[in-house]
């Protein structure tokens, strides 16, 4: 399924919907609602690609896994940063710009140990984004003044505007092979043994970066089981990155 196939039928919902509904109402409204259904599943399911790419993954024959790392910077960010550092581990920490506004040496210190910065938008609206204008999008991605050639949406949701917003500013929209859900779970065990199930070669990880502790014990524990498993965390070149494939 393609962007062009979905707003396409889009269009032609609408318009059988207003010759047909005086004739056969119920016809109409099922190929509208059809119509509808099309366009909410590309843009509440995270990771689908319909709207456009979603690097999900990333080519290497080695055991290697990105590590990304959001909602940061915090007071706690030195203490991730020490982590890494004690596991020789590259990370990709995709911030929220009013986060970093209130920590502005933070991003420094995270280059500085090597590390990479991704968008994930000004003011992260995990409840609307998905349903924004491309203004608001616009804004969301352009207040956070740091240049990234990386973006993660609130929640991983969005709609058809997104891509070519990001199109324009040169940048890739990147999703996940596997999920901790750490921000949901109060059980560091099942967030370590939810990615362990699903390590393999060129998986992107998502944990996150926030003031409970919480967080930094599932990414200790998950740095040990990535260790144990002979996997190291690297930042992909750009060659290195699959806009299409791995798994949804």
């Amino acid at each position: 399924m393609s962007r062009k196939v979905v707003l396409g039928f889009a269009l032609f919902a609408a318009a059988f919907f207003l010759g047909v509904v005086w004739f056969h109402p119920w016809l109409a409204l099922a190929v509208l609602f059809c119509s509808h259904m099309l366009m909410l599943f590309p843009t509440l399911v995270a990771n689908c690609q319909w709207w456009g790419p979603v690097v999900r993954r990333f080519e290497t024959p080695r055991p290697e896994v990105w590590l990304t790392i959001d909602d940061g910077p915090n007071a706690h960010t030195s203490a991730v940063l020490d982590l890494l550092a004690r596991f020789e581990a590259k990370a990709t920490f995709f911030v929220i710009g009013k986060h970093a506004q209130e920590f502005p040496n933070a991003l420094d210190k995270i280059r500085a140990a090597g590390h990479e910065i991704g968008n994930h938008t000004c003011t992260h609206p995990s409840g609307t984004f998905w349903a924004f204008s491309s203004a608001r999008m616009a804004s969301e991605i352009d207040r956070f003044s740091i240049a990234s050639r990386f973006f993660r949406a609130p929640a991983g949701l969005k709609n058809w505007l997104l891509h070519p917003l990001l199109a324009k500013r040169g940048m890739d929209l990147i999703g996940w092979t596997v999920r901790g859900l750490d921000t949901v779970s109060s059980d560091s065990a099942a967030v370590v043994e939810r990615i362990r199930r699903k390590l393999q070669p060129g998986a992107i990880v998502l944990l996150h970066d926030g003031e409970r502790e919480f967080y930094r014990q599932c990414l200790e524990q998950t740095l040990i089981a990535l260790t144990n498993e002979g996997y190291r965390c690297v930042l992909p070149t750009p060659e290195q990155l699959r806009p299409r494939g791995g798994g949804k």
